[in-house]
């Protein structure tokens, strides 16, 4: 590996959800390696039960957006992750999920593509179900959002301070 630890390290603290998006599209072949590392990413008991759905069609991520996945009718496309649906794995299905969206997030980065993770609400499971053919027993809940970060947007934001609280509050070392 070319690059140090200390890179790396600064590669995934600069991770950060991405809300406003310029129009450009996502290159194919910067789209062809983000599944690639979802094809990969781990999963429990290595079943890899997770699937991807890409939308690029503005209308049906409008009506995504309506449901819960706020920046998808910003994004030059979304990322619509589905589960099996399986109860009894559910809290596997959720970890996977997790697991996988994360990953996504990193390989758009590493292209200098934004993105944001997003969880339908309400309706919106159902929803995306019937706009995209998605089998009733499967389960969608987390969509990304991906494309060209818009940073004149980004910075004309007011800046908020990001607290983070002490290695003391979150690291716990032999005991709570």
């Amino acid at each position: 590996m070319t690059s140090s630890p200390n890179d790396l390290i600064k590669f995934l603290r600069r991770l950060r959800t991405v809300r406003d998006f310029t129009s450009d599209p996502v290159p194919e072949a910067a789209l062809a390696d983000i599944l690639e590392v979802g094809r990969w990413t781990g999963s429990a008991s290595n079943r890899q039960p997770t699937e991807i759905i890409v939308v690029r069609d503005l209308e049906v991520r409008q009506k995504l957006n309506a449901v819960g996945a706020s920046t998808a009718a910003r994004a030059a496309l979304v990322l619509v992750i589905v589960t099996p649906g399986d109860a009894a794995r559910f809290e596997l299905e959720v970890f996977d999920e997790g697991l996988l969206a994360e990953r996504l997030q990193l390989a758009a980065a590493a292209h200098g593509l934004g993105s944001g993770i997003t969880t339908l609400k309400g309706d919106g499971p159902d929803v995306a179900k019937a706009l995209l053919g998605i089998p009733l027993e499967k389960r969608v809940r987390c969509v990304i959002s991906v494309g060209v970060a818009d940073q004149a947007a980004i910075k004309a934001k007011p800046k908020r301070p990001e607290p983070r609280k002490p290695m003391s509050d979150f690291a716990h070392f032999e005991k709570y």
